[in-house]
């Protein structure tokens, strides 16, 4: 089988059997949970990430990753009420992405997955850390900011490759 038309072919296979176990008349158990554009966003990512698996291709994988995690995210919101539109779980879908692209991938985009996923501990599990900061800093809290314009000026003056 070529991995090049393993998307195509899959697709026209669902969407034929699906149509052939209609016209027979059977039942399809959690038809209405399957078609769902969550589930075909889930299934597209999955198929991407087999493809970006299978054949070291980390653009399909990372494509792929990203649609899987927010078809999850999606079915998560919408059909199971697990969550919200909380932004930090968009986040933790595309640091996710990265890590993966990093691990089954040309080796890049760590860096960045672990910068995401870190923002996105620290935006979930800010109203739980803050009060433990807050009294283990006390007025040292005020400029934390600086931290940040120092490692800016790091990397845009002093590291050189």
């Amino acid at each position: 089988m070529k991995s090049t038309y393993a998307l195509p072919g899959l697709i026209m296979l669902v969407i034929g059997l699906y149509f052939l176990i209609d016209e027979l008349g059977w039942s399809i158990p959690y038809v209405e949970l399957l078609l769902t554009w969550q589930s075909i966003l889930l299934g597209i990512g999955l198929v991407l990430m087999w493809q970006g698996f299978s054949n070291r291709d980390d653009q399909r994988l990372f494509s792929g990753s990203i649609l899987a995690g927010l078809g999850v995210l999606f079915h998560g919101v919408h059909t199971l009420g697990l969550w919200g539109y909380e932004w930090p779980y968009f986040t933790l879908v595309i640091g996710t992405a990265f890590i993966l692209k990093y691990v089954f991938g040309r080796r890049d985009g760590l860096g960045t997955g672990l910068i995401l996923l870190a923002v996105t501990a620290a935006a979930i599990f800010s109203a739980r850390l803050m009060p433990a900061v807050e009294n283990q800093l006390g007025g040292l809290l005020t400029y934390w900011p600086v931290i940040f314009i120092l490692l800016g000026v790091y990397f845009l003056f002093f590291r050189r490759r």
